[in-house]
């Protein structure tokens, strides 16, 4: 097990609870703001819902993590990037929320905001070769392999938020991974810990409406945030990707796996249906709670191995993980054909 740098525990505290608690209430006033003006997400055909619910929790989430780190941490040009680029992926979430935006000008406004991230000095540099030291990216493929992490990361998590508490639970598995990461001595970056941090307190506080049954939802503009803020966090912290896509694993191959469908059927990448790993679990019988229970105790476990593994071992893990979304995934669909059946 790898060693913690000695840093004293209780300068986490502030920023936790401050970011707990604005997230808190501002999560309960967006909750009255939506009642207010009637912005709900109404019942659809690709929805679990039966009635409407307010829409705005990401409102909540990122300003409660914003405006700690803004107290909390000194702005350097990487964390300035990232304080830019979330904010054009929240305002994106948050148009679309409330009136509605095209697929092609999401894609448009992510690419934006990860230009933006990447020209502050956001970026990935060097990853872990598994066979010992490092690998220097070149800067054309430094550059893109940062761009297409971030932008799998933050359509991963958008693409998770279909059940009460499952998108957050994730997040906040993951924001708990990253402040430990962090902390390893081989890491050393408390101020990154910090981060992660605030990020758990914004993601609890706002867990507290949105925990089964919900009272509100993070809306894309929650859920872009949430996915652009662990996939920015991971880069910053040594660009441990393995150790985030291993507890992102099964969002990420749900994503990939849901683009892959809807091509082959003629369909846009990005359109919305009912056929996610969570909704295939509602469909054979699965309590809605029970299914954010176990994908959040599957991520929990993955992170947890993750923590404690080298590359080599977290490459196994990634391809375990792949070939353990192909056998729920076959087996889902066979009991959903048999339910029908009978």
């Amino acid at each position: 097990m790898f060693d913690l740098i000695p840093i004293p525990w209780h300068l986490f505290w502030a920023p936790l609870l401050l970011a707990g608690g604005l997230s808190y209430l501002l999560t309960w006033g967006a909750k009255s703001l939506a009642a207010k003006f009637g912005w709900y997400a109404y019942k659809t055909k690709h929805q679990v819902h039966d009635r409407p619910i307010a829409r705005l929790g990401g409102v909540a989430i990122f300003l409660s993590f914003v405006m700690p780190f803004l107290i909390f941490l000194e702005l350097t040009p990487p964390r300035i990037g990232l304080l830019l680029a979330v904010t054009i992926v929240f305002l994106m979430g948050l148009w679309d929320d409330l009136f509605n935006v095209r697929p092609w000008a999401k894609i448009v406004l992510q690419v934006a905001a990860i230009a933006v991230a990447i020209a502050f000095g956001l970026h990935i540099g060097q990853v872990s070769n598994p066979f010992g030291g490092v690998i220097i990216l070149p800067i054309f493929w430094d550059i893109f392999f940062t761009a297409l992490w971030l932008w799998l990361v933050t359509n991963a998590m958008n693409l998770l938020d279909g059940l009460d508490g499952l998108a957050g639970g994730v997040g906040a598995i993951a924001a708990v991974t990253l402040f430990v990461l962090s902390l390893f001595t081989i890491v050393n970056q408390p101020e990154t810990a910090i981060m992660a941090i605030v990020l758990l307190g914004a993601v609890l506080g706002f867990l507290w409406w949105n925990w089964y049954p919900a009272k509100i939802f993070m809306g894309d503009s929650g859920s872009y945030t949430l996915g652009f803020l662990v996939g920015g966090l991971a880069i910053i912290s040594g660009a441990k990707l393995a150790t985030a896509a291993l507890v992102l694993g099964f969002p990420l191959l749900d994503m990939l796996w849901a683009g892959f469908r809807r091509l082959r059927l003629g369909r846009h990448p990005f359109s919305a249906d009912r056929e996610h790993l969570h909704h295939r679990l509602l469909d054979v019988g699965i309590p809605h709670q029970g299914v954010v229970l176990i994908t959040l105790s599957v991520v929990a476990l993955f992170a947890f191995i993750s923590l404690l593994s080298g590359t080599k071992a977290k490459l196994a893990l990634l391809a375990l993980v792949a070939l353990l979304m192909v056998i729920v995934l076959r087996t889902v669909i066979f009991l959903r054909r048999r339910k029908r059946k009978s």
